[in-house]
């Protein structure tokens, strides 16, 4: 039933005046989606249900007010929209018959899922569950409201990305919860920017737990996978476990920092993802080389547990150790230094030996005037300059293997610009990366492009899909220094793609194609004995139509799936009886002409 309340449907902050929320902006004209509750919905004699925040396949997510406490509170219903229905006005929702073992199964799972999570109330880090009911004829939960915005909006409103230093502050509260739930036997299977929130503290909150149909592909359910952060076993049939977090929480650090969205996991597969480090210099090495493990494609060869991840994440860097005489071993520029210096000194000593020689032999020139010019005193002279030379070469030669240990000078060098820079436009980022990370230093900007910009690079004979560079900051065949920085823009692929024909072709040939277009994609059954079972019947647009990728719009896909046989023979025998019927008005049987 409704309840009436001065209380505004947005937010539940209290609201005596006509018009939209000065607040939240939230007017209640605001049309609402038929399927879900109504606002001022009253549920378990205390809770007022208002806007939807967020719905997916599972159901959706309210914001509430527990009229006990006098405190918003968010409320989850279970109602996945491919086994149950609800029509407009109503609040009971009526499940399929078809599908009705299959929705006990999924609620309760949904219910242990919950109750779980309940008895872990006292972890500060996780959003608190207050309470679950049952009524309807489903499963409500209701959370604690945080007061705080999502990672991703976090990360946007500050600059797009933050250091080893912040997320050192803020992570590690996360990483225990994760690993608590793991131990409980939750994987969660959503992490993401979108379901880690910071709230008005500055702390991080886990929200977002799913059941595990709602979070992988294929299944009876429409499945909410976040790309990028999704591990590959999501959109198969292999098996999910505390690796499958890992991958996802490593992909949010690759994210935060360095500002990138990691590459959806089904489309690395033969194209390697450029480490943390290789976008943001100030990225550690060892945290580097832990997220790209954790973030590795197999599951043998990826990090299994959160507290692997933890210790690989924060692991110093090897002690090097010192020599025999207490130094430290050193770097290949102060190799190159000290080899310098070696020869700065052995030109000096050679310049003042020779100086020393020619002195010598003028001052005895000098004294001996009878004998100068002779040959024998140039012989003598050419003797004594060769003795010199002899000892200069000597001591050059000595001050060259000088020991590495000796104290090194700083003796700074202009770059030369020696190398031709190649053109990168039109190749994978990843691969130039990869190829020339010894050389220059890479800074990425991913964006999707435009169709005129589609249009353009076709015309240049540059691909538009997701991972080429399509711009650099310095021109190809232009002499460089090593060591410089250039700037390169990626592309994430075009904002709208078409949608490619789905005739004749089976659901999971079909949702694959799309994800390689980034599309993004939702799963319905239809009944039907027209098209072969598991085949693609109708999509929510049709072939060759633009989707919007770079604003998520979802296609939802209709796969075929078989009309019950007692449907056709209740058709045969209800065919039958109008047969029998006819020929008994006939006399027997004998046809009407």
């Amino acid at each position: 039933m409704l309840k009436e309340t001065s209380l505004c449907m947005g937010c539940m902050c209290d609201k005596t005046y006509d018009g939209p929320c000065k607040l939240c902006g939230y007017s209640e004209d605001a049309p609402s989606i038929p399927s879900y509750l109504q606002p001022k919905t009253y549920l378990n004699d205390r809770y007022i249900i208002g806007k939807v925040i967020s719905y997916n396949g599972e159901g959706a997510i309210y914001v509430g007010y527990d009229t006990a406490t006098g405190t918003r509170v968010t409320i989850k219903e279970f109602m996945p929209d491919t086994l149950c229905s609800r029509g407009r006005g109503e609040e009971t929702i009526t499940v399929n018959s078809d599908m009705m073992p299959l929705y006990k199964t999924y609620l309760s799972e949904f219910i242990d899922l919950n109750k779980t999570l309940m008895k872990s109330r006292g972890m500060a880090h996780l959003q608190m569950v207050l309470n679950i009911f049952t009524e309807n004829n489903t499963a409500y939960v209701v959370f604690e409201y945080i007061n705080g915005i999502p990672l991703k909006t976090y990360l946007a409103n500050s600059s797009g990305e933050l250091t080893w230093e912040q997320i050192k502050e803020l992570f590690p509260p996360v990483f225990t919860t994760l690993s608590l739930m793991h131990a409980a036997g939750i994987i969660h299977r959503g992490i993401s920017l979108s379901t880690i929130y910071v709230t008005d503290k500055l702390e991080l909150k886990l929200t977002g737990f799913s059941i595990s149909a709602a979070r992988t592909t294929n299944t009876e359910i429409a499945c909410e996978v976040f790309a990028g952060f999704a591990a590959p076993e999501q959109y198969t049939n292999d098996i999910n476990g505390t690796w499958t977090d890992v991958y996802g929480i490593a992909a949010v650090l690759y994210r935060c920092l360095t500002g990138c969205n990691p590459t959806e996991a089904i489309a690395r597969a033969g194209s390697p993802m450029p480490e943390p480090m290789m976008i943001n210099r100030n990225v550690p090495s060892t945290v580097s080389k832990a997220i790209m493990r954790g973030m590795n494609l197999s599951t043998e060869n990826r990090i299994r547990t959160i507290t692997e991840f933890v210790d690989k994440l924060f692991q110093q860097p090897k002690y090097v150790g010192i020599d025999k005489n207490g130094n430290a071993p050193l770097t290949k520029k102060q190799k190159k230094q000290r080899k310098e210096r070696a020869k700065t000194i052995a030109a000096l000593v050679f310049a003042t030996l020779f100086l020393i020689a020619f002195a010598a032999v003028f001052v005895w020139a000098t004294k001996n005037p009878d004998r100068g010019g002779t040959s024998d005193d140039s012989a003598d002279a050419s003797s004594a300059t060769s003795a010199t030379t002899t000892s200069a070469t000597t001591t050059s030669k000595a001050t060259e293997s000088t020991p590495e240990n000796s104290e090194p000078v700083t003796i700074p060098d202009e770059p030369e610009a020696n190398i031709l820079l190649p053109k990168f436009v039109g190749r994978r980022f990843d691969s130039v990366s990869a190829t020339y990370s010894d050389k220059f230093v890479f800074v990425a900007e991913y964006e999707y492009l435009s169709l005129e910009m589609c249009e353009q690079l076709d015309k240049e004979g540059i691909s538009t899909e997701s991972g080429i560079i399509f711009e650099q900051d310095v021109q190809p065949d232009t002499k460089v220094a090593a060591g410089i920085e250039i700037k390169v823009k990626v592309s994430k692929g075009p904002t709208h793609v078409k949608l490619p024909d789905y005739k004749d072709k089976n659901i999971a040939e079909y949702i694959n194609e799309l994800k390689k277009l980034n599309i993004k994609t939702s799963q319905k059954n239809e009944p039907t004995n027209d098209v072969p079972s598991g085949q693609v019947v109708r999509c929510s647009k049709a072939p060759d139509d633009y989707v919007d990728v770079q604003n998520s719009e979802t296609v939802v896909v209709y796969v075929a799936v078989p009309v019950k046989e007692e449907t056709k023979e209740s058709e045969t025998t209800e065919q039958d009886d109008k047969n029998e019927d006819t020929s008994s008005a006939n006399g027997g049987g004998i046809p009407v002409n």
